[in-house]
């Protein structure tokens, strides 16, 4: 059975074959036509809710899940293995460079405070000069070794990557430092820029992504417990 359109009110009016050439009158707005010769009606689809028409709650909150790559035990411990040796390197003399650069700096600070003793008693004006660079080589003796330390065993054990650069940055900017003003200078600056360079090594910064989520990890089953 065909399906036409009222040419006056444009309903759709299903017209047997036998009254096709037939004039029919439409029940909606009562016009008399010819079915043959007005336009078929355009095709509907099959009334179907869509999604927007569902109730919220068939579908929120929906996600749809995502394939995550499975993890292999085996490489995983490889990388962490060749993490560990890429990282003992510049994280041992890291700590090194911090342990002797504390050094450095409270020696740097003695030697100021006695040339300004020395030129206070001589009536110099280098007094309050020496006295300057040996109360700033005093107060960074503390955090300079405090990060340089830290951080660099932070990066040999693979546990902070935070404390790792850190300890990189500073090891580079070691020569701004008074009592640093010479060619030792220069020795934390390679080891900071191989720390970064370490750091920056995919293999490097997934091993410490994945020890630093395991002890939270851990840590929160043993708050919970």
């Amino acid at each position: 059975m065909p399906t036409v359109s009222c040419p006056s009110c444009a309903r759709a009016l299903d017209v047997d074959d036998d009254y096709r050439d037939w004039t029919v009158r439409c029940p909606h707005c009562a016009t008399e036509f010819v079915p043959a010769e007005v336009a078929p009606a355009p095709f509907e689809r099959s009334s179907r809710r869509r999604r927007d028409e569902r109730p919220r709650d068939e579908y929120d909150g929906y996600e749809r899940p995502r394939r995550r790559r499975e993890r292999d035990p085996e490489r995983d411990e490889w990388e962490f293995h060749e993490a560990s040796r890429l990282a003992h390197g510049p994280g041992t003399w890291l700590e090194v460079c911090g342990w002797i650069g504390g050094l450095l700096l409270a020696g740097g600070a003695v030697y100021w405070f006695i040339i300004a003793a020395d030129a206070g008693n001589n009536r110099n004006d280098d007094e309050v000069t020496a006295v300057l660079f040996g109360v700033f080589s005093a107060v960074c003796v503390v955090p300079y070794t405090v990060v340089m330390v830290v951080g660099g065993r932070k990066l040999r054990a693979l546990s902070s990557y935070g404390w790792a650069m850190t300890a990189s940055v500073v090891g580079i900017v070691s020569f701004f430092l008074p009592c640093f003003m010479c060619f030792c200078a220069f020795i934390p600056v390679g080891f900071g820029i191989w720390g970064m360079v370490t750091l920056n090594n995919p293999v490097v910064s997934r091993a410490i992504d994945r020890n630093s989520n395991g002890r939270v990890r851990e840590y929160s089953r043993g708050w919970d417990n």
